[in-house]
């Protein structure tokens, strides 16, 4: 779990930020296998359905991920609740649910988007199929507001003493200053993550869900 250091505050702070897919329990958890299996061992990971303890529980299919630097192979674990029996799959904060790319490449993609970089330059600058960027950038821009909205929410509940956001010349480049706002606010009062890494896990990895729409922290 990310809170290893910072106050109970903070513990509290990042269970906010875990979110549950309705269509599979999905928790984001560390980029890190042995962190991971320490943190179900030791009882510090809670259930999002009624914040009981998870307890490791087999593992998620194996599956490889396009990342920055060639494919990425997972093995997700699963934990189960010991109090309401449910189960969990534990993504790892590299990646966003239902999709084969690295959130690090998706974000990059999305940056370049939103910097007024056309669809088909930037699947090249990713090294992706055409069909899959624009399919990123199309759902990127259908939520873009959704996207701004709930990572500023984020963004001020970390920093109440942050501004207000600067006007980025679009609705996704105002979703990117969101996501940024709210990852270096999180860096700060939690731990220092990538900015992606950190949009994963503040959108429990439903940054392009299909399904699912961001809601506001509790």
């Amino acid at each position: 779990m990310y809170a290893q250091g910072p106050s109970r505050f903070l513990l509290a702070e990042y269970e906010r930020a875990l979110w549950v897919m309705p269509e599979a329990s999905v928790l984001i958890v560390e980029n890190d296998t042995a962190k991971v299996e320490a943190d179900l061992a030791e009882g510090r990971l809670s259930c999002p359905s009624c914040r009981g303890v998870l307890a490791a529980w087999s593992f998620a299919r194996r599956r490889f991920v396009r990342a920055e630097t060639g494919p990425l192979e997972l093995r997700p674990r699963r934990g189960r609740c010991r109090g309401c029996a449910k189960t969990h799959v534990l993504l790892p904060d590299a990646v966003v649910c239902r999709r084969v790319d690295a959130v690090a490449v998706i974000g990059r993609a999305l940056v370049a988007a939103a910097k007024g970089t056309g669809w088909r330059r930037v699947a090249v600058l990713v090294g992706r199929p055409f069909s899959t960027v624009r399919g990123w950038l199309r759902r990127a821009r259908s939520r873009a507001g959704e996207l701004a909205v709930h990572f500023l929410a984020w963004a001020h509940r970390l920093d109440p003493n942050l501004g207000p956001a600067r006007p980025g010349g679009s609705a996704l480049a105002d979703a990117i200053e969101a996501i940024g706002a709210a990852a270096r606010a999180a860096s700060l009062r939690i731990r220092p993550l990538p900015t992606w890494s950190w949009a994963s896990v503040l959108s429990g990895g439903a940054l392009l869900s299909n399904t699912s729409s961001p809601s506001k922290p509790s």
